[in-house]
C-alpha cells in the first residue's frame, strides 16, 4: 500500500470550497477527507459545523463511477469541553474510517484569530497545552492527535521556548496519547507554511520517549494544489528519527505502511 494524505478538507468543511475530485484526480492511492466537526465555532459566528454525512456518502458514490481509488471517510473532531456530549452524539450516529483529534478554539476565539496574536506567546502556549491535556484526558476516542502546535501557529516559537514553556505538559499529552493508541500527526501545513518544522523535530522525540511509535502525515489541505504538500520533507524527518512505517486507518483498524525513500518535489510546496 502507498502512503497517502490523511488530513484534507472539501466543501463539506465550513472553511473549504475544494471538490473531492480535486484530490482524486492527483492520485491512484486511497483518498480520505477529514471534514471539520466543530461546535460553538467562533471562526464561523459561533455556529455548530457538522459535516453533511449523507451528502459526503452520495458524493463518494457518484465519483466512484469515474475514479477507482479506495474512498474513505474521515472526520476532524475539534474538541471543546462544553460541547462534549453533542460531539459524542454525532460520532455515535455516523461511521468513519479515521478520526483526527484537534483543539481549535477556546470558546471565544479560534487560535488563528488575530486577537490571539496580540497576547503574550508564553501565556497562549501554556493555556493551549493545558486545554489540550484536559481535553485528551477526557476524550481520546480518536486515531490521531492532529497538529499539536495549532494554538501557537501565529507565534515564532523557538525549540528552546517550546521546551521551557511546554515540555512538561506535552510529555503528559503524549503519554496520554500513547496510552490510548493515538498516532502523532506530522502536519505539513504547520511544518512548512507556518515554519514549525523544528518544533516537530522535538515533538517526535518526546512522543517516542513516551513510548509512541505511530505516526501519520497530513497536508491539512483546503484546496487541491496542497494535496500531499511537502510530504517528502516530512518523510525524511521521520526517517531521521528511525521511523520506518506510517499508520493508516480503515474503519479505525490500523495498517502500517513502510516508508519509501522520499524524493523532494520542489514544485509541491506551500
Amino acid at each position: 500500500m502507498k502512503i497517502y494524505d490523511q488530513h484534507m478538507h472539501t466543501l463539506y468543511s465550513f472553511d473549504s470550497e475544494a471538490q473531492l475530485r480535486d484530490y482524486l484526480s492527483q492520485t491512484q492511492a486511497p483518498v480520505v477527507t477529514t471534514e471539520h466537526l466543530e461546535f460553538d465555532n467562533p471562526d464561523d459566528g459561533g455556529r455548530d459545523d457538522l459535516p453533511d454525512y449523507e451528502g459526503m456518502v452520495r458524493t463518494q458514490a457518484a465519483l466512484a463511477e469515474h475514479y477507482h481509488n479506495e474512498l474513505l471517510l474521515g472526520i476532524e473532531v475539534g474538541y471543546f469541553a462544553p460541547a462534549e456530549a453533542r460531539l459524542r452524539d454525532y460520532l455515535a450516529r455516523h461511521d468513519f474510517d479515521l478520526t483526527l483529534l484537534s483543539f481549535h478554539h477556546d470558546g471565544r476565539h479560534d487560535y488563528l484569530d488575530s486577537q490571539i496574536a496580540t497576547l503574550p506567546a508564553k501565556q497562549v502556549l501554556e493555556a493551549y497545552f493545558s486545554r489540550m491535556l484536559t481535553g485528551i484526558q477526557r476524550f481520546h476516542d480518536a486515531d490521531v492527535l492532529a497538529h499539536f502546535d495549532y494554538g501557537v501557529r501565529q507565534f515564532s516559537i523557538t525549540p528552546e521556548q517550546l521546551e521551557a514553556w511546554g515540555k512538561g505538559t506535552l510529555d503528559q499529552i503524549f503519554a496520554t496519547a500513547v496510552e490510548h493508541d493515538l498516532a502523532l500527526e506530522l502536519n505539513t501545513k504547520s511544518m512548512y507554511k507556518w515554519h514549525n518544522a523544528p518544533l516537530y523535530e522535538q515533538a517526535i522525540a518526546w512522543y517516542q520517549a513516551a513510548g509512541g511509535h505511530l505516526f501519520t502525515i497530513g497536508s491539512d489541505a483546503h484546496e487541491g494544489p496542497h494535496y500531499e504538500a511537502n510530504f517528502a520533507q516530512a518523510l525524511a524527518m521521520l526517517k531521521r528519527h528511525g521511523i520506518k512505517e506510517i499508520a493508516t486507518y480503515h474503519r479505525h483498524e490500523r495498517t502500517m505502511v513502510p516508508i519509501e525513500p522520499p524524493e523532494i518535489d520542489a514544485d509541491n510546496v506551500y
